[in-house]
């Protein structure tokens, strides 16, 4: 399954929150939303949608991709606009250009009818837009018009609280996923230079120490470049990023559960800052004796993902962390090489592993206040979110076995009954290889027994749902992306608190790892975190997740 599971993000764009706040204090009152001219076209129940044709316009990001292309043009939304009589213009804005052109739609106020797209708006942003009236409420529409949004929310009890924001509206529908995958990380370890150097599997830090150690001392590659363990320092610099191929592990043996904001909700349900705690200290203690032996590699700090790859594909690395085992950074040919490491049990036996919000994307589907035909618009979403069209917007149209034309679900060679996605032919260039359907768009709920319903499971989530059973005895209670929601206000004063504080932690943690000196400097750095208000950050995340639970 294709997309990026979901998961959950923590609502904390704070440079884009910053600008946008500009943009709305600029805009003066709220938008009023036009009347709605639906009732002269809408047909409430069946197809087509409307009486006479429709034309709404869509606006989002469109993710890094070879295979650049117009969505609306595809062969399901050109079938959905014969049925239903409603054609979307999507407008779809390369990822790195995006958060500039959203930025200017909305100062200009030349809004589309929506917004469609996972993650094109963050929860932060659909809660201050909404308060703005940039996004119209939509919890009555889907009442109204909506029967199988309604349905696959019922499925979901945490769905709902999740995609509300603090004024108790709905402002926009998020994708959901739900391939069980509850753990993002893995921590991968060569298996055979266990054996060969006759080690047992580490099961503590100070055995962690031993066998990285060991595998330097003899050169365990038998290149002259071994590296005994490597990862990326931060994969991108988004705070709601997945971790996955970082380090945030290596902080749960010494009792505290890291993450890019540095908060966490205990199994207790406390609401902790993270990168204050003795633990913290200790973990980044333990880490600089790794990275100062030369047993971490001295290019975490600047490497890339193709660098990583290139260097595990060169057989140097001893350790790594990657999303799963199979079907990732290692070649093909070298996967049986490496194993699953447990979790490390630290001085004072703690032994957990990240857990991870399942796959809901935020800001998948939103009406704007330009919009004439709301109930038109909802309708819409409603219609592709029935079994056949949800499982086709998300993985590609049904077409005939052989079929080459474009990317697709063809009749499963091995599962009959299931679907597959066609694989592309090696005469075709990826350039040359559009899809049928606009499956990175996917503003739909895909429940697990309707994918397990149609689609033949691929190798890559066969792959990781064999990491998240590994760990999974060791996940923690509460997922370290948890779905925060603030209120606008809060969201103001959180993005100055924020932007400062965060870059002062890792600029900090970053210089410890490198050169030391966390011991005798933990002192004034608890001193510093109070000056940036460190104190007033956690309270501002206590008071989200006690309004939340709440309700």
């Amino acid at each position: 399954m294709r997309r990026t599971v979901l998961l959950r993000r923590m609502a904390l764009g704070c440079i884009l929150l910053a600008g946008l706040s500009l943009i709305f204090a600029s805009c003066g009152k709220k938008d009023a939303a036009p009347k709605s001219q639906s009732a002269a076209v809408l047909n409430a129940t069946g197809l087509p949608i409307v009486k006479s044709p429709v034309t709404l316009s869509f606006q989002g990001i469109q993710m890094n991709s070879t295979r650049v292309g117009r969505w609306d043009e595809t062969d399901l939304l050109k079938s959905i606009a014969e049925k239903t009589g409603v054609q979307i213009v999507w407008d779809g804005i390369p990822q790195a250009s995006w958060k500039e052109k959203k930025n200017l739609t909305i100062a200009s106020r030349e809004l589309p009818d929506g917004f469609m797209a996972s993650m094109s708006l963050s929860m932060d942003e659909i809660s201050t837009l909404g308060a703005e009236g940039v996004l119209i409420p939509l919890e009555g529409l889907i009442d109204q018009y909506a029967p199988h949004i309604k349905s696959l929310m019922a499925e979901y009890p945490t769905y709902e609280p999740s995609i509300r924001s603090p004024d108790g509206h709905i402002y926009a529908v998020a994708g959901l996923e739900d391939l069980g995958f509850d753990s993002f990380s893995a921590a991968i370890i060569r298996q055979d230079w266990l054996d060969k150097l006759g080690l047992k599997m580490p099961t503590t830090t100070e055995e962690f120490y031993n066998v990285l150690k060991t595998f330097k001392d003899k050169d365990a590659s038998g290149t002259g470049k071994t590296i005994p363990f490597s990862f990326l320092y931060k994969e991108s610099d988004m705070l709601n990023r997945e971790v996955k191929r970082e380090f945030e592990w290596m902080f749960l043996p010494f009792g505290v559960a890291d993450n890019p904001i540095h908060i966490f909700i205990e199994d207790n349900g406390e609401v902790v800052f993270t990168a204050d705690k003795p633990g913290f200290r200790d973990a980044i203690s333990y880490i600089h004796r790794l990275y100062a032996e030369k047993l971490i590699d001295v290019e975490i700090f600047t490497q890339d993902r193709t660098l990583l790859t290139n260097k595990i594909r060169q057989n140097n690395v001893g350790v790594y962390t990657d999303y799963r085992l199979k079907l990732s950074m290692a070649a093909p040919e070298s996967e049986s090489l490496y194993t699953l490491m447990p979790p490390l049990k630290g001085p004072n036996g703690d032994q957990r592993w990240l857990r991870a919000q399942i796959g809901i994307t935020d800001g998948a589907f939103a009406i704007t206040s330009a919009c004439k035909y709301p109930e038109v618009a909802m309708r819409w979403l409603d219609y592709i979110n029935e079994e056949d069209n949800n499982i086709q917007f998300r993985y590609g149209m049904f077409k005939e076995a052989g079929w080459t034309a474009n990317e697709a679900l063809i009749p499963s060679k091995d599962k009959p009954g299931l679907w597959e996605v066609n694989i592309r032919p090696s005469a075709i260039p990826p350039n040359d290889w559009p899809f049928s359907a606009p499956v990175a768009v996917s503003p739909v709920l895909s429940p697990r027994r309707l994918i397990d319903k149609y689609v033949a499971e691929k190798g890559s989530n066969l792959a990781k749902n064999e990491v998240c059973d590994f760990y999974r005895p060791y996940l923690t209670k509460n997922p370290y992306n948890y779905p925060w929601r603030f209120t606008v206000e809060e969201l103001e004063e959180l993005s100055l608190l924020q932007t400062e504080l965060v870059a002062f932690i890792e600029k900090t943690q970053a210089k410890w790892i490198d050169a030391g000196g966390v011991e005798q400097e933990w002192n004034g750095y608890l001193q510093q975190l109070k000056r940036y208000n460190v104190d007033r950050y956690l309270e501002l995340y206590k008071t989200a997740y006690k309004r939340s639970q709440a309700k």
